[in-house]
């Protein structure tokens, strides 16, 4: 199994990442709807790789959308099964990165309890919502990594560290 082939949905998902760090202002200035569950407070999409806040955002949301897109990438990162299991687990990472980004949120608010929970709620309904539309493409490329390992156990040979426990 090649490097490239493992870690493909991981660099997949990065990319989409840094997408939406270059690109994610210009997509909901162009497609306005994907700004209304902003408007009322959920995380807006996946979160971004970038150097530098949007707009007049506080530093600490940099940090929280760079820091949340890393998570995303690691819990991406760490199946290496086939499209339905790397879809399921794009879509954890997304609700985990839509918490973390919704708890950033609820601090800078300076948010009560009922808030606070009101924030988690949203951020993991967005972070359903956004995981569930984007998801397949981290699916997909999960594909070439699964054909290989099919076609490895149709030769008899079974890929490394299948039989490495006993």
């Amino acid at each position: 199994m090649s490097f490239g082939r493992n870690s493909l949905p991981a660099i997949v998902t990065a990319l989409l990442a840094l997408f939406f760090g270059l690109f994610g202002t210009w997509l909901v200035t162009r497609v306005g709807y994907l700004a209304v569950p902003s408007a009322v407070g959920l995380p807006y999409g996946l979160p971004g790789l970038r150097v530098t806040p949007v707009g007049e955002t506080p530093w600490l949301f940099l940090v929280a959308d760079v820091g949340a897109a890393l998570v995303l990438v690691a819990v991406v990162a760490s199946t290496r099964r086939g499209f339905w299991a790397t879809w399921g687990v794009f879509v954890l990472g997304v609700v985990l990165a839509g918490l973390l980004r919704a708890a950033v949120s609820a601090i800078s608010a300076e948010a009560g309890l009922g808030a606070y929970a009101g924030y988690l709620g949203g951020g993991l309904l967005a972070g359903l919502l956004w995981g569930i539309v984007l998801g397949w493409i981290a699916g997909l490329a999960a594909l070439p990594r699964r054909r290989a390992e099919r076609a490895l156990q149709a030769d008899g040979h079974l890929p490394a560290g299948i039989n490495s426990m006993g």
